[in-house]
This record gives C-alpha cells, sequence and structure tokens, in this order.
C-alpha cells in the first residue's frame, strides 16, 4: 500500500506492509528529507547580501504597487476633470450649432 505525506510526498510506513518494504519507504523518506535539509542549510549559509536584495526587491515591489495605486487614482481623477470639461464644451458648441441652423431656417423660410 502507497502512502506518502501531504506536503512533501515523503513515503509512509504502513501496517498493511513487511517490514521489508516499510525499511525501504523509510530510507527513501530519510534521504528526501536529508536532501530538503541541505538545500535549507545552502540557503541560510548563503551570502546575506542576496537575501537582504531580495527583500529589497519585494519591498521595492510593494511600494512601487502602492505608488501606482497612488498614479492610477490621480490619472482617473485628472481623466473625469477633462471628461467633464469637453462634455461642457461639446453641450456649449451643440446650442451654438442649433442657433445658427435657426438662424438659417428663418432666413430659408424668409426666401433669402
Amino acid at each position: 500500500m502507497a502512502e506518502i505525506t501531504a506536503h512533501l510526498s515523503l513515503p509512509l510506513p504502513s501496517p498493511a506492509n513487511t517490514l521489508a518494504v516499510d525499511v525501504l519507504r523509510i530510507r527513501e523518506a530519510f534521504t528526501a528529507l536529508d536532501a530538503k535539509i541541505a538545500a535549507l542549510d545552502t540557503l541560510l549559509s548563503s551570502d546575506d547580501v542576496t537575501l537582504d536584495s531580495v527583500q529589497e526587491l519585494v519591498a521595492a515591489i510593494k511600494a512601487s504597487q502602492t505608488e501606482m495605486g497612488a498614479v492610477t487614482a490621480q490619472v482617473a481623477a485628472q481623466l473625469a476633470v477633462q471628461d467633464a470639461q469637453v462634455a461642457a464644451q461639446l453641450t456649449a458648441q451643440d446650442a451654438q450649432v442649433a442657433a445658427q441652423l435657426a438662424d438659417l431656417s428663418a432666413l430659408v423660410y424668409a426666401g433669402l
């Protein structure tokens, strides 16, 4: 019966297995754990500058996300103002065109 751990998928001994089978599974699990611990030891003994650089990058990305949010809000506010200004200009131009059309229509009906 093949049973494994949830996170690392390490082989687990099982009451249904023979001792000969489980000894091999336990050896496999210990070997995998040893490799994982060796990788962690390598990481922990690595140059702190590298780890600091990674942390600085994470901090910079988070700060950039905050700044981008603020810039996006400013752009949205400016676009809203410009949209209102353009709408007002178009409304004024529509009124002017309507007045000119009314004047021209009056001249056409007057026969001029």
